[in-house]
């Protein structure tokens, strides 16, 4: 019978939950087991390729890129070469659109942003703020989604399993 990585990790992370935990004496050894398992319950959600998530992210940073290229462009300010290439290619019909890119993509924007910041003296102010932020609100996105896949915390299990407190 074959299990999916995630119903295995259930499987795992339940039996040591309700199984082991509740017979382990000590406080220590049992807070130790019960932090395993909130650890082996987060990786269930990194371990599945998730296609349509990449996706949406390479998109919002190539989006991202290409307007801090175009905004230093309009200033006659300088873009690295190879982020000009980066943006031009993104472009193409038939790019794949992987892990690989999606980490491509990330090494491209931290250079769109230092390209920015070493251009900034030639944006007036509100077109700085603007585009700082535009920035921020994709850098927080990608923060916030990464924090949404942490399922909630598990220490009220920490604190009280089987009527034993920590």
């Amino acid at each position: 019978m074959f299990l999916s990585t995630e119903e295995y990790l259930h499987r795992i992370t339940h039996a040591l939950e309700h199984v082991v935990a509740p017979l382990v004496e000590s406080d220590f050894a049992r807070g130790q087991l019960l932090a395993a398992v909130y650890l082996l319950d987060q990786l269930t959600d990194r371990i599945e390729y998730k296609a349509d998530m990449i996706e949406q992210e390479i998109e919002t940073g190539i989006e991202t890129i290409r307007k801090i290229v175009e905004a230093i462009e309009e200033r006659e300010g300088r873009v690295p070469d190879d982020l000009k290439s980066f943006v031009q290619e993104a472009g193409q019909e038939g790019r794949a659109r992987d892990l690989a890119f999606r980490s491509q993509c990330d090494v491209m924007l931290s250079t769109a942003i230092d390209a920015f910041y070493a251009n900034r003296k030639t944006f007036d102010s509100a077109s700085s703020h603007a585009l700082e932020g535009l920035i921020l609100g994709h850098l927080t996105q990608i923060g916030s989604r990464d924090m949404g896949m942490y399922k909630p915390s598990t220490s009220e299990k920490l604190l009280d399993l089987g009527g034993k407190s920590s």
